[in-house]
């Protein structure tokens, strides 16, 4: 199921000469023939989905299928079962986009924190979404080649998201030089995570306490920030794998910096923090 604005960035796409040149060259030239590549590379990554077809929604309509209490996006849809049940999360990245190389925060993290808002009283999960994400690129732009939006990629695989880029760019090359990847494609462990971060900025995110197995993390990247929501996207972009990571060599997690902040958004990372 995707949503009505998906179709409409396509056709907007396919009229657009620069772009239809760069569809032309992945052996697509239609807006159908897009949606099939799409499908048939999303069934031969991911064999379990057997994606056979899609149907147009109303972004509102998919807004409450999935039970998003944030707001509707135009970037968002879903993977049904043959019984009509939602089974997994589906966002696009779309093409001409230019501004900014937050990708997945501008398009992924705000649906998902609207979900989480949405089911955090009835879960116990561990992880932040309830059903897999699948994210599928088609900005032809050479931002996808930046080393930010790469960054974010990594963040987003280390949460489990399965990230499918129609021109078949490579982001793992960010790591290339870090030797920090294990048998499974996984940083290893908060230490190495923390060297990723840090690679090309002070990590501003999180401190690790190894001695204490304590991950602490920090409110200054919001509090400091003139676009707090855009912030606190990517905020959780880079935090939540490190909570994943500390979780998984059970570590505990301290919140207090955020003593006293009441940015709404805050208070669903309390919540989460809170359960683990």
């Amino acid at each position: 199921m995707v949503p009505e604005e998906f179709e409409n960035k396509l056709n907007e796409a396919h009229v657009d000469n620069t772009i239809h040149a760069k569809w032309l060259e992945i052996g697509v030239d239609t807006v159908q023939d897009m949606i099939d590549k799409i499908i048939s590379e999303l069934n031969e990554k991911y064999p379990k989905l057997r994606v056979t077809d899609y149907r147009i929604e109303n972004k509102e309509s998919i807004k409450k299928s999935i039970e998003n209490k944030g707001s509707s996006s135009l970037y968002s849809g879903y993977f049904e079962t043959e019984e009509g049940n939602v089974d997994g999360l589906f966002f696009y990245i779309h093409p001409k986009l230019d501004s900014g190389n937050d990708f997945l925060t501008r398009q992924v993290i705000p649906v998902l924190l609207g979900i989480y808002k949405g089911i955090s009283d009835r879960t116990a999960d561990l992880h932040f979404n309830n059903r897999p994400v699948f994210i599928v690129n088609l900005n032809e732009t050479n931002r996808s080649n930046q080393r930010a939006v790469k960054i974010s990629l990594i963040c987003a695989e280390l949460l489990g998201f399965r990230y499918l880029d129609v021109y078949s760019r490579e982001f793992h090359d960010v790591l290339d030089d870090l030797n920090l990847l294990n048998n499974e494609n996984q940083i290893k462990n908060l230490s190495d995570f923390d060297i990723f971060l840090s690679k090309d900025d002070n990590n501003e995110y999180f401190e690790i306490h190894e001695d204490e197995k304590i991950l602490i993390l920090f409110s200054s990247r919001i509090t400091n920030s003139n676009n707090s929501s855009a912030e606190m996207y990517r905020y959780l972009l880079r935090v939540l794998p490190a909570i994943y990571i500390a979780v998984e060599n059970n570590y505990r997690v301290n919140i207090t910096d955020f003593d006293g902040i009441t940015f709404g958004m805050i208070d669903i990372l309390r919540n989460y923090v809170s359960k683990i």
